[in-house]
Parts: C-alpha cells; sequence; structure tokens
C-alpha cells in the first residue's frame, strides 16, 4: 500500500511507521520535527511541515492510498485544535487529491460507558473527563467532522496506551462499547490500523479495540 501517515512522531504513529515498512508498504509522513522520526526517516518520504497547514498536509496525502491518522498530544490538559482542525486539513486533502480510505486514531473513553459499568463509568466521567475536557472536546469535534465526510472513515477508539510489543491478540467492537476496555498497546493499534486499512467492513464505523 501507499499509506500518508500523520502523528508519525508519535508511539502509535512510529509503530505504524515501522510495521508498514516490515511489510513493504512505501509511507510517507508529514513531521513538524523530521529529526525526531528516527532510524525509519531514510527509509520513508518525508514532508516537513505541520498539520495545521493545509498545503503541507496536501503534499503529504498527494500519491496516498490510504491515510492514517494518530494525531495527538498526549495526556496534556491544554485546548488544542490539532485533532479538529488537524484532521480537517486531511479530508480536505484527500477530496482534493482524490484519496478515498482514511483510518483514524480516537479515544474508548471519549464515550463515558453506562453507569453499570461501574469503574469504567467512574474513571471517565469523573477522572478523564474532568482532567482531559480541553483536549476530549477537540477529539469529539474530530469525530463529529469525520463522520461528517465523504470519504471511507473508521475511526478506531483505543483504550489506554501502553508500551507492550504487537501481538495480533486483542478485541474490538464496531458500532458498540466494548466491555472490560481497559489497555492496549500502541504497538497492536498500528497492526489493527494496518491490516484493517482495506477492510470494508469497517467503513465509516466506529471501532473500539482493547486487551
Amino acid at each position: 500500500m501507499r499509506l500518508a501517515v500523520f502523528g508519525a512522531t508519535g508511539g502509535t504513529g512510529r509503530s505504524v511507521v515501522e510495521q508498514a515498512l516490515d511489510v513493504g508498504d512505501k509511507v510517507t509522513v508529514l513531521a513538524r520535527r523530521p529529526e525526531a522520526l528516527g532510524g525509519p526517516a531514510a527509509r520513508i518520504n518525508v514532508v516537513a511541515g505541520d498539520v495545521l497547514d493545509p498545503a503541507a498536509v496536501g503534499r503529504a496525502v498527494e500519491g496516498a492510498e490510504v491515510v492514517i491518522s494518530a494525531l495527538g498530544i498526549g495526556m496534556h490538559r491544554h485546548a488544542t485544535t490539532v485533532y479538529s482542525q488537524g484532521t480537517a486539513n486531511i479530508v480536505d486533502a484527500m477530496r482534493t487529491e482524490g484519496v478515498r480510505r482514511l483510518v483514524v486514531v480516537s479515544t474508548s473513553s471519549l464515550e463515558i460507558p453506562a453507569p453499570r459499568r461501574v469503574a469504567e463509568w467512574f474513571i471517565a466521567r469523573f477522572l478523564l473527563h474532568r482532567i482531559l475536557a480541553k483536549p476530549y472536546a477537540d477529539m469529539a469535534l474530530m469525530e463529529e467532522r469525520v463522520r461528517a465526510s465523504d470519504v471511507d472513515w473508521t475511526l478506531v477508539r483505543a483504550a489506554r496506551l501502553t508500551k507492550g510489543a504487537v501481538t495480533g491478540v486483542y478485541r474490538s467492537a464496531s458500532g458498540e462499547k466494548l466491555r472490560g476496555c481497559w489497555s492496549i498497546s500502541r504497538a497492536d493499534v498500528a497492526h489493527y490500523l494496518l491490516t484493517h486499512a482495506a477492510d470494508a467492513s469497517t467503513f465509516r464505523r466506529t471501532v473500539e479495540i482493547a486487551y
């Protein structure tokens, strides 16, 4: 596949790039700091720029078959537009370039589970949504914009991300909350993104993923 990857200097994005290269995919990434890509930089096409710059995003998307977005600001609490505006720029570039397939990483805790799932409900509502209210608001707007787009999107809501190795063994739920959605490695999220990049059954679906 010919991939355009956004968020490639983060843990999940870096794992996407490494696993894609392992299977022979051709990868283009957009990076504000190309030096942060490390070793893989010599084997990929690097576009220097910011996801908030539509022209730079367009250069990264050009020629891609699949776009993967692992944009994020980590556990920072401040307000941001990286999720919503960055992803809007990606969708606009895809329309211009005629690229159909978009896979976007989100978080499972964005949607608060039912109160009967006491531990998950309490952590999401009283901890995460209070501490991360501002970035979560932007992430919710990102999801709205993705769903309103006319591309073949999949929103992948991942559980708490860890540094574990790729296993290829995890649970997922499409269009519903996944019970016991506690954690998953960044490497296994990347595995899901890549192995479902061409999976039409996930088009225009929201998927939760965890161990």
